[in-house]
């Protein structure tokens, strides 16, 4: 493991700890602990996705984490860069999605839409599929 690798492993236990911490020794449920951001710009910046005709993408990590609450949402949009339509769902936990799950953000070349998000720590992701004949990349935001 080199030292980029074991920094990184570093940050994620760091994160957990300030989790635990901040959560007054409590775990959220579906909690996940990623490494820091990796620019400023990580968690405010655009992210990249790309998706094939009429199939989910893999998923697009923000590369950082969020703090719930109770009642917390958790907004997501996005702009398709190469003039094809994309359809485009976002991550969220709610009383049907404990551990998480996918939710819909919208079809077009754009979109906006906030989901549930509650009282857990957890990544924003989103995946993507083109609704064209041709794959489908695109910008977003979480």
């Amino acid at each position: 493991m080199g030292t980029k690798d074991s920094s990184r492993r570093f940050s994620r236990l760091g994160a957990v700890a300030a989790a635990t911490a901040v959560a007054g020794g409590l775990l959220f449920t579906g909690a996940t602990a990623e490494a820091a951001p990796l620019s400023p710009n990580a968690c405010s910046g655009a992210h990249q996705a790309g998706g094939a005709p009429q199939v989910w993408s893999k998923a697009s990590h923000s590369g950082c984490s969020v703090f719930g609450a109770p009642g917390r949402k958790q907004g997501y949009s996005f702009t398709v860069q190469n003039n094809q339509t994309a359809c485009v769902q976002g991550w969220g936990f709610d009383a049907a999605h404990p551990k998480g799950g996918w939710f819909d953000i919208g079809c077009g070349i754009s979109g906006h839409m906030t989901v549930p998000w509650g009282n857990v720590l957890g990544e924003p992701q989103v995946r993507v599929k083109s609704v064209s004949l041709l794959p489908t990349l695109l910008d977003w935001y979480n």
